[in-house]
């Protein structure tokens, strides 16, 4: 893409605009006007770049960036008119003068010079608005490409990483000791674990979910991994939700709950996961913060958090932002803030 590009912009400056310039007579304003024409000349190149890398992707944008492209254009069509208002003699300038005399109306073709500076400008302005219309096709159709190709590696993910069987014989184990022990928690934790199997197959195919559902399920989750943990462990998860209805993508936050319990609980030393989400007003604030016992990062952790950055980059770009880090050598902590939409 950045090859064809280029080849426009070449075509453009030392083929096309040459030929239009040289159509129209503008070309007459060289021997009389030369700092007029090479004035003008250089505004048409500076308007085409300014609408193509500018103007254009502005446009397609929301927000503060759509307002200054909106602006631009306002300045271009002054700086146009400028051009336009500076008095040029043609050969009809002498006619004129003469008709002046004789009838209060002009003749056509007599501000012939400024025509032709406002013809050149639409042209200019056509031919961008025609090569970035193409580009922008041409880049949302490669977007929904990557974000198909990432959502179907995500979903395949799912099957192999987040039913893993750590995981599976931890809550199997659990199940069998309380069946044994004849517990009064075994139907509870069986229907736990079976919503929970449930949401994982069920959202695999979906791009996005109420936000409701994954709270559902990363207490669920919370809930089933606290029957295999002693007194040392102190978990707790807070959330604040204004609006349930609000898209989130499945399985993004169950990412960082799932690694803060596989590296921050401790059987035999004091411990803690706190796990606290908000959200008001179109913003979503995910917090984990958990122990650490020195334990080295694996390669499928890293892993893991590397696809949850890249899906938010393609799902949510320039809309959220993301913080891992150790404060010190005991806890770990992410922060994530989503935007469902750009402000105004």
């Amino acid at each position: 893409m950045k090859n064809v590009t280029l080849y426009i912009d070449l075509t453009f400056c030392f083929i096309l605009l040459p030929l239009v310039i040289y159509a129209f007579p503008v070309e007459r304003w060289w021997g009389t006007y030369p700092v007029f024409f090479c004035s003008f000349v250089a505004w048409l190149y500076v308007t085409y770049f300014l609408y193509k890398n500018l103007i254009i992707p502005g446009v397609f944008l929301k927000g503060k960036k759509r307002v200054a492209a909106l602006a631009m254009v306002l300045l271009s069509l002054s700086v146009t008119f400028i051009f336009s208002s500076y008095e040029i003699t043609s050969p009809l300038y002498q006619a004129h003068q003469q008709q002046r005399v004789v009838s209060p109306y002009p003749i056509w073709g007599i501000r012939q010079n400024q025509q032709a500076i406002w013809l050149h400008y639409i042209l200019v302005v056509v031919f961008c608005f025609a090569v970035g219309m193409l580009k922008e096709v041409y880049r949302q159709k490669l977007a929904r490409a990557e974000v198909e190709y990432e959502r179907n590696r995500a979903e395949l993910a799912l099957y192999k990483a987040q039913i893993n069987p750590h995981f599976l014989f931890n809550t199997l184990n659990t199940l069998y000791g309380l069946l044994i022990t004849r517990s009064d928690k075994t139907e509870v934790t069986m229907e736990r674990f079976i919503n929970l199997t449930k949401y994982i197959y069920k959202n695999a195919n979906r791009e996005f979910i109420p936000l409701a559902e994954e709270v559902d399920y990363i207490g669920e989750y919370i809930e089933l991994q606290q029957l295999r943990l002693n007194e040392l462990a102190d978990v707790s998860f807070t959330h604040d939700v204004e609006h349930d209805e609000m898209p989130i993508p499945p399985m993004m936050l169950i990412t960082f709950v799932e690694n803060a319990f596989k590296y921050g609980i401790s059987s035999n030393d004091p411990c803690f996961i706190h796990i606290k989400l908000s959200q008001r007003a179109g913003t979503l604030r995910f917090e984990v913060r958990n122990s650490t016992f020195g334990r080295e990062v694996s390669s499928s952790r890293r892993m893991g958090i590397k696809n949850c950055r890249r899906r938010l980059e393609l799902l949510y770009p320039g809309r959220h932002r993301l913080s891992i880090e150790q404060e010190h050598d005991s806890v770990f902590h992410i922060l994530l803030e989503l935007k469902m939409e750009e402000e105004a």
